[in-house]
């Protein structure tokens, strides 16, 4: 065992030093980006909307009976849901309010979870499909212990799962729905520093691949990110030995293995909380030391990536060009058409429900007396699905689609189209909020309505542009680039050289590629999507192009009496 325990040390130990590596310079290019983003800010799109503010109050609290981690045992708890959609829970409502340092008894990070509503069931169903995979006799197997009524299950296929019950049918409805909603947005990572978040992925799947371990997947929190990078070195180098050694029934040794790997993921996890606190603030403090250094080269770096560029453009314009033709063109139009009418309906859908809501809302006393149930329901599960079903409806022409694009995720594409229905509908909310707020008691209601109500429309069309292009970049992107690469390797290595040597570290090259030709690929579907929703050429001259900027033109629409926008959009657009 002593070896055992040496080798995932030094496992952890390896992990650790090439992430670290990756790490430190992701960050730096990271904010050399940031950098560069500040002297060449795009103009933004044309929003009507006023944007809601980064959430700053909790979303739900109450009690809830959970079964224990360790010891199954049930205790009442009291759950607070935190506006960066985690969850954390207390002996009692005393404690948690308490204020910012009262004892936790745990925290729930839903990144990369799911709610399961009939945990009996999902249970059942996971260890039936197990014992298929394993030629093990289904009705041989123990079946596991039945769960009460309105009991609901947070699975995730790595971490711990929580069992969780609710008092009656509605509040079991109601934290299904907050639960699902938290799944939805959770993010994972818990820095809130732009350079981190856009460093850490970067470094994450870095470090698997030179470990020699291909995976895209990083959710969680950057310790459980750490964790599982660790944990799935373990499985190859280690724990596949210990594994081999184990004797008896299938049932037994499934049971050991599930012990193993358990202790396994407890012990790297406290090797980890350590190992990434050094890390961070290792890079926290060499930001101020190399920021200052970054501005003052700015200009050097900007002419170095200019003649770069210059480089690079020369050398694969000519191998860009027939890819493109071949694995882009072609497919366009087709995935605008997949698009195009469950987004319409889908915000025809939402505004329908935000008109609704308004108009219960109005009917309150004192409007301003409290906002929070209205600021919910664009957040809520149940209160916008017929709006998000009405979306998901291109699932089906989007699986279809798989036959011909093997990375494409049909509920991740609809998920973003969900996101984004959502988002303009809460900033409708906000906006109608705020000019009830700033009237004050003789806020003419009506009026107010009608003035959001032409702001949403304008913003939902704009917001259906942007995610047409945006989905079609994630479908096209992938084969593109898996073909684009090989194809460039030997034009882009030798350009590297043409780096003056102070610039080295600040200057990515690949990055530069990729910026081209992501340029080529946003230029191609702004073009197929600006037609396919009526932008005319006059417009199109009038805009700028879309591998700089987004501009918006506006048309009326007299048979609806409403506005309704052509835009020229940017393909690249979150």
């Amino acid at each position: 065992m002593g070896d055992v325990q040496k080798e995932v040390a030094d496992c952890a130990q390896k992990v650790c030093k090439v992430f670290t590596i990756q790490y430190t310079k992701a960050y730096t290019l990271a904010l050399v980006r940031l950098i560069k983003e500040e002297k060449n800010q795009k103009p933004q799109p044309d929003w009507h909307l006023q944007t809601r503010p980064k959430w700053d109050k909790e979303y739900k609290s109450g009690y809830l009976v959970k079964e224990g981690g360790k010891t199954k045992n049930w205790k009442k708890r009291w759950f607070v849901v935190r506006p960066n959609y985690t969850c954390d829970y207390y002996v009692d409502e005393t404690i948690a309010a308490s204020g910012p340092k009262a004892k936790k008894k745990g925290s729930i990070n839903f990144c990369g979870y799911w709610v399961n509503t009939d945990p009996n069931d999902s249970t059942t169903g996971r260890l039936r499909r197990l014992a298929e995979r394993m030629g093990v006799d289904f009705s041989s197997l123990p079946l596991p212990k039945p769960y009460p009524p309105l009991t609901l299950e947070l699975y995730h296929s790595r971490r711990r799962c929580y069992y969780i019950t609710a008092a009656n049918k509605e509040e079991f409805d109601d934290w299904v729905s907050q639960f699902r909603t938290c799944c939805w947005y959770a993010k994972g990572l818990t820095v809130d520093d732009e350079c981190h978040r856009r460093a850490f992925p970067v470094a994450a799947r870095k470090t698997r691949w030179e470990l020699g371990r291909w995976s895209w997947s990083n959710s969680g929190s950057e310790e459980q990110i750490l964790a599982e990078m660790i944990a799935d070195e373990l499985d190859y180098d280690v724990m596949g030995k210990v594994y081999s050694k184990l004797v008896g029934p299938w049932v037994i040794r499934s049971m050991l293995r599930s012990k193993a790997q358990k202790l396994v993921d407890s012990g790297v996890m406290a090797v980890v909380k350590p190992a990434w606190s050094a890390m961070y603030k290792a890079v926290e403090s060499l930001r101020p030391k190399i920021e200052p250094k970054i501005r003052e080269m700015v200009e050097p770096i900007f002419d170095a990536e200019k003649a770069v560029m210059e480089k690079i453009k020369d050398g694969v314009n000519g191998v860009i060009r027939p890819i493109q033709e071949e694995h882009v063109n072609p497919h366009l139009v087709k995935i605008v058409d997949i698009v195009r009418q469950p987004m319409a309906e889908g915000f025809a859908e939402a505004i329908r429900i935000w008109e609704k809501k308004i108009g219960e809302w109005e009917q309150k006393g004192d409007l301003q007396a409290s906002f929070s149930d209205l600021d919910w329901f664009p957040r809520s599960y149940w209160e916008m699905r017929d709006a998000t079903n009405k979306a998901e409806s291109m699932y089906d022409g989007l699986r279809d689609l798989q036959a011909l694009f093997t990375d494409l995720w049909p509920w991740s594409l609809c998920w973003h189209a969900t996101s984004a229905i959502r988002k303009v509908i809460d900033n409708a909310v906000y906006t109608w909020e705020q000019n009830i707020i700033k009237a004050g008691s003789g806020a003419d209601k009506e009026k107010f309505k009608q003035e959001t109500l032409v702001k949403l429309r304008h913003d939902a069309d704009i917001a259906t542009l942007k995610f047409s292009a945006k989905v079609m970049k994630l479908i096209l992107l992938p084969p593109f680039e898996a073909t684009l690469h090989p194809a460039a390797k030997h034009i882009i290595e030798p350009i590297a050289s043409a780096i003056p040597d102070p610039l080295q570290e600040f200057i990515d090259i690949k990055q530069n590629f990729e910026d081209l030709y992501h340029g080529i690929l946003d230029d191609a579907i702004s073009s197929v999507v600006n037609h396919a929703y009526g932008v005319t050429p006059k417009e199109k001259h009038q805009s700028i192009s879309s591998s700089s900027s987004t501009t918006t033109t506006t048309t009326t629409n007299e048979q609806e009496g409403s506005s309704s926008s052509a835009v020229q959009v940017e393909a690249s657009a979150s």
